[in-house]
């Protein structure tokens, strides 16, 4: 049976993103990396979406695991999470009916967009897990300003339509 909808999470630059995620004095790596994965499993609700976390190998602890609706996986170095997430996105976009990568690293945008997936930025997918019902801002802080270059970079990023558009028609119009 075919996932209808799988989102592939850039663990660490959503957890970097939130001070309420943050790993610090109160709260370690590990401890950051569950709570995501918590917030993932219960947060959402119900839906058909699968989550699946990817995190750096380097600081890996297997003993944060995933849940029915969330698969955690770890890169294993030399490999980054974002070639994983790249690898990951090239063989599962054709597999789910759809696929959506939230990151804030351009690189892994725009490699997700030529292949047809979704990019959300994880910014406001933290503002729509941590705050939903309220509409409020994840926090206090103020965001670190994008420059113009970096901002006409993911409006680009937003204004491509995917070359895979024929994924829509009837299988065999090609």
């Amino acid at each position: 049976m075919s996932i209808p909808r799988l989102v592939v999470v850039d663990g660490y630059n959503v957890i970097l993103r939130s001070p309420e995620l943050r790993p610090g004095p109160k709260r370690s790596l590990r401890e950051a990396r569950a709570k995501l994965v918590s917030l993932l499993s219960w947060a959402v609700g119900s839906g058909e979406a699968r989550f699946l976390v990817v995190f750096d190998g380097a600081e890996a602890n297997p003993s944060v695991s995933g849940s029915e609706r969330v698969e955690v996986r770890y890169s294993r170095p030399p490999e980054k999470a974002d070639d994983l997430i790249r690898s990951l996105v090239e063989e599962r976009v054709e597999r789910v009916e759809g696929l959506t990568v939230v990151t804030s690293d351009l690189e892994v945008a725009r490699h997700a967009r030529a292949m047809g997936a979704d990019v959300a930025l994880a910014d406001l997918f933290l503002a729509s897990l941590l705050h939903p019902a309220r509409g409020e801002a994840v926090t206090d802080e103020k965001p670190p300003a994008l420059s113009r270059r970096e901002i006409e970079e993911w409006a680009e990023i937003f204004r491509r339509r995917p070359p895979r558009g024929e994924r829509d028609d009837p299988p065999g119009d090609a």
